[in-house]
C-alpha cells in the first residue's frame, strides 16, 4: 500500500449495542436489525462516497459457552452472505478481546476465499492469529495494534515479521483516541513513527491506520442531547466530532482511515484525497 496516499473505510457493527450512537441509528434506519441487510446498505454508500473497503465489525464479547457455537455459527453465515455479495474489498473487524477473537477468526476462516484486511492483532494472541491466517492461501493484510507506545509497535512488527509475516502486509494500529479523549498522545506517537520511517527504521515503515469512528461515537459529545445549546445539534456536533478526529490524525501522518458515518467519509474524500490520493 502507498503511503503517500490516503484510504478510506467505511465501518459497520454486526452487533446492535444499546449505546449504538442515535445518529447512525436514525441515518441507517431499519437496516440496522438485520446485518446482511445493513451490509448492503453500507456497501452501497462506500461505493457511492468512493470508500476503498468496507470494515465488519465482530463487535460482540464472548458470550457464556452454551452460546458460543450458535454465536459462531451466526457469524459464519453472516460473513458467508458477506463474502458472496461483495463488490468492494473487505475488512474483518475483531472485538478486542484477545481469547474470543482467536476462537471468532478460527469460524471465520473455514469460509474466507479471498484476501482481506485483519484486524486488530494484539500481543496476545499474535502468534495463534497469524498462524491460523498464514496457512491460507491468501496474502491478507494485517492491522498490529499496539497501545500508543512507539516501542511496542516497533516490538510487535518484528515478533509478527518473525512469525512469518511480511512487512508489507503490515498496518500500524497506534490505538488512538479521539477529540478530547486523548487524540493528543494518538497524534505524537502517529508523529514519531512517520518521524522514525523518514530516518529509515523498516521496522515502523508500514502504512498507519486509524478507527476515526468507532473512537469518535464512544465521546458522550456524539451521542447525547444532555449539553447547552451553543454546542450544536447533535446530528452536526457528531460528523464533527468525526471529521475533527479524521483531519488531525491525517494531519499527524495517517495513511488509512476508517469512519463510521458516510457523510463524514465523503467530506474527507472531497477535503483531503485530492491532494494526497493521486
Amino acid at each position: 500500500m502507498d503511503k503517500l496516499s490516503l484510504k478510506l473505510g467505511l465501518e459497520f457493527p454486526i452487533e446492535l449495542s444499546d449505546n449504538y450512537s442515535p445518529v447512525l441509528r436514525k441515518y441507517w434506519g431499519n437496516v440496522v436489525n438485520n446485518p446482511v441487510e445493513w451490509f448492503l446498505a453500507v456497501q452501497k454508500k462506500a461505493v457511492e462516497t468512493g470508500a476503498d473497503f468496507v470494515s465488519v465489525y465482530f463487535n460482540a464479547q464472548e458470550p457464556n459457552d452454551d452460546k458460543k457455537n450458535e454465536l459462531l455459527a451466526n457469524y459464519k453465515r453472516i460473513f458467508k452472505f458477506i463474502l458472496d455479495n461483495s463488490k468492494i474489498k473487505l475488512m474483518i473487524k475483531l472485538s478486542s478481546n484477545a481469547k474470543w477473537d482467536c476462537e471468532v477468526f478460527c469460524a471465520l476462516s473455514e469460509i474466507i476465499d479471498r484476501e482481506l484486511i485483519i484486524s486488530p492483532i494484539q500481543a496476545a494472541n499474535y502468534e495463534t492469529l497469524l498462524k491460523m491466517a498464514l496457512s491460507s492461501p491468501f496474502k491478507h493484510k494485517f492491522v498490529l495494534r499496539t497501545p500508543i507506545d512507539i516501542n511496542l509497535t516497533k516490538e510487535l512488527n518484528i515478533l509478527s515479521i518473525d512469525a512469518g509475516l511480511k512487512a508489507e502486509q503490515i498496518l500500524i494500529d497506534p490505538d488512538m483516541g479521539c477529540i478530547g479523549y486523548g487524540i493528543d498522545y494518538g497524534y505524537s506517537i502517529i508523529e514519531r513513527i512517520c518521524l522514525a520511517r523518514q530516518a529509515g527504521d523498516k521496522m515502523l515503515n508500514m502504512p498507519i491506520i486509524v478507527y476515526a469512528g468507532e473512537e469518535s461515537y464512544k465521546a458522550k459529545e456524539s451521542k447525547s442531547t444532555d449539553f447547552a445549546p451553543s454546542w450544536g445539534e447533535l446530528n452536526n456536533r457528531a460528523m464533527m466530532w468525526e471529521i475533527s478526529t479524521a483531519s488531525s490524525l491525517i494531519a499527524a501522518g495517517a495513511n488509512i482511515v476508517v469512519c463510521w458515518h458516510p457523510d463524514v467519509l465523503k467530506v474527507i474524500k472531497n477535503n483531503f484525497c485530492e491532494v494526497l490520493c493521486h
